[in-house]
This record gives C-alpha cells, sequence and structure tokens, in this order.
C-alpha cells in the first residue's frame, strides 16, 4: 500500500482527536428486546452531524461516525457493534470512526468491524488500520488483549453501491437508496435515513403495508429530523421486557 494515504489518515486522526468536542456520558441506557427495533440517539446533536444508532433483531448497527460519537456509546453498545455506515467521506462524516474501532475493541467487540461507505471506504479503513498497528500492540502491552482478542481489532469495509443490499442477517436488511439507507426489519418496518443535503427524491415505500420512519432534515408526520433526541422504537415488543 501506498504510504501518503496512511499518513495522511493517521494525520487526520490525530486531528480529530485534538479537535473532538468534550465527551459527555452517555445517555441512560434504553431497556431493548432482540425483536425490538429502535433508533437511538447518538454522536453531537447538531443536524449537520447526523448520527444514529439502530438496534434490531439484536444487531447493532451505527449509522454516521462524527467527531466525538464513541463518547456518547455505552460501552456495552460499543461491544456489541456489528458494523458501521458512513454517509460520505466527508471529514465531519468520517472523524469519530477511528474512536468507534479502538472504543468498541477496548469494550469486547469480538470480531472486525464491517465499515459500510462510498467508494473509497475501503482505502479509508485500510489506512486507519495500518496508523493503529504500533498503538494496537502497545495498548496490549499496557492493558492486555481485550476480550473479543487481537484480529477483532480491526476495520473491514464494503462500498455502498446505488440499489445494493449492504448489510443482511435475514431479518435486519440495509439496502442504499437516493441520498441515504434504507434499513429493514423482518419485513414489517422500514427506516429510511438521509443526511441533510442529500439527494432529495420523494420516498417511495418499498411496502405499503410496513411501518415506515424516515429521519431526513424536516421532520414529517411519517418522520423524525436530525439530531435525535430520543431512542425511537418503531416495533416495540412489550412482552419480552
Amino acid at each position: 500500500m501506498n504510504i501518503r494515504p496512511a499518513i495522511a489518515i493517521a494525520a487526520m486522526s490525530v486531528l480529530a482527536a485534538c479537535s473532538a468536542p468534550d465527551a459527555e456520558d452517555p445517555p441512560a441506557p434504553v431497556e431493548i428486546s432482540p425483536r425490538d427495533f429502535v433508533l437511538l440517539p447518538c454522536g453531537p446533536a447538531r443536524a449537520d452531524r447526523p448520527c444514529a444508532l439502530i438496534a434490531a433483531g439484536g444487531k447493532r448497527i451505527l449509522f454516521g461516525a462524527p467527531a466525538g460519537v464513541a463518547a456518547t456509546l455505552s460501552r456495552e453498545e460499543l461491544r456489541l457493534l456489528d458494523g458501521v455506515v458512513v454517509f460520505s467521506l466527508r471529514a465531519p462524516d468520517i472523524e469519530g470512526l477511528d474512536e468507534v474501532r479502538n472504543e468498541s475493541w477496548r469494550a469486547g467487540r469480538e470480531t472486525p468491524l464491517l465499515t459500510v461507505g462510498p467508494r473509497g471506504v475501503l482505502d479509508l479503513v485500510e489506512g486507519l488500520n495500518k496508523a493503529f498497528e504500533q498503538a494496537d500492540a502497545l495498548r496490549i502491552v499496557e492493558e492486555g488483549i481485550p476480550a473479543g482478542g487481537y484480529d477483532a481489532a480491526i476495520l473491514t469495509g464494503r462500498d455502498a453501491l446505488p440499489g445494493q443490499i449492504v448489510f443482511d442477517t435475514g431479518d435486519v436488511q440495509v439496502t442504499v437508496i437516493a441520498g441515504g439507507f434504507r434499513i429493514v426489519y423482518d419485513g414489517q418496518a422500514e427506516v429510511d435515513l438521509r443526511p441533510c443535503g442529500g439527494d432529495r427524491e420523494p420516498l417511495k415505500a418499498s411496502d405499503a403495508d410496513r411501518i415506515r420512519v424516515n429521519v431526513t432534515c424536516e421532520a414529517t408526520d411519517s418522520g423524525l429530523s436530525w439530531p435525535l433526541q430520543a431512542a425511537h422504537f418503531v416495533v416495540r415488543h412489550t412482552s419480552e421486557h
């Protein structure tokens, strides 16, 4: 790999760490059952720094990685992360990715963390992994191997191409749509996430019988606006609580 991208990524990570907002205490944990579908707020409370933690079918997917995001997630949420989706490769949208990588590993994440994003995300994660090789080794010397093991530290990448399914567990499916991403849970509910300034193409339902929630710049009758202020249950199985 050309060393120049790795150096650039390392420099970006250091600058992000220096300029990150002061850490805040994570919000009180929300009780979530494995069959719930819920949107949780994360990151700085700014519309231009979109961030949502999606819990669905027992999976946790972080959408958006602005600076300071790891400090807004609990240790358990970090440990259970199954993937990160970045809306763009602009600095404000990825400055927290190194935080998520390192803190979720420290929390005990057990597998490499899938990172989905626009074309170029593979170079991004390769650069971050290279930049933190020595830091990972030093952490093990100083703190011991995290519960998930040494190999769990790394990020893996996947391009998000228009119309492509980028995450699929059978009951949880993430698809690239115009200007954002659609999360469908168990065929019964869907959430569209579109950051501000994205494509303004009208939102289209893939199934009229589904529960639908749209997250955009302006709230609608069936949606929410950035930044998310509180947990929003799309599907909730109260009998399991």
